[in-house]
């Protein structure tokens, strides 16, 4: 990387300083910077400053992420209509979740409805996930649970039925979560 000596490596270091401001920082409704814009205000060469800047999150347990306008993890061909996001390399521990202001039974009905709604080929209405909901959680419970799910992007609700949100694609890896759940034996080695 021939830039990264003498003046450009400060330079380098200037555009990773501000690819972490741009992604930590909260400027839109919702949390995540386009890949066009990342390009604008960095350059041509963002790609180096988001590699750089991913390796430096690492070290504390968050990672970049890019997601096409579908929800799938975008490939660098499709980077300029990308979203960039910083999330958990790992999943969270109980204290960090515990910290965040969920609680266990909405997290529980979060991996209900998602299992659902996987299982169902995308989408689901919502009186079924309603109908899930209601036989494990207690009723009175399940429309406040099921409306903060969609007021925080996990959920998705349209005029077909309920889907997973944009935070679930970003935050949560739908596959793994599944495994977990059947009990797979590639989830964690055993069974």
């Amino acid at each position: 990387m021939g830039e990264a000596e003498g003046g450009g490596s400060e330079d380098l270091r200037r555009k990773v300083r501000r690819a972490a401001h741009m992604l930590l920082l909260r400027s839109h409704a919702k949390p995540g910077v386009k890949g066009w814009e990342l390009k604008r205000a960095l350059g041509k060469d963002y790609k180096v400053a988001l590699r750089l800047l991913n390796e430096e999150l690492a070290d504390i347990g968050f990672r970049i992420v890019a997601k096409a306008p579908d929800g799938r993890d975008a490939s660098e061909e499709e980077y300029g209509e990308a979203t960039f996001y910083v999330t958990f390399r790992e999943p969270p521990d109980w204290p960090e979740i515990r910290g965040s202001g969920w609680r266990i039974d909405e997290l529980a009905a979060l991996a209900a409805c998602v299992a659902l709604i996987s299982a169902k080929g995308g989408r689901a209405s919502r009186e079924e996930l309603e109908d899930l909901l209601k036989s494990k959680l207690p009723e009175w419970k399940v429309p406040g649970i099921l409306t903060r799910l969609i007021r925080a992007g996990y959920l998705s609700e349209t005029d077909e039925g309920v889907e997973v949100g944009w935070r679930t694609r970003v935050e949560i890896d739908v596959e793994h979560l599944l495994r977990l759940l059947l009990g797979s034996r590639g989830a964690s080695g055993e069974r």
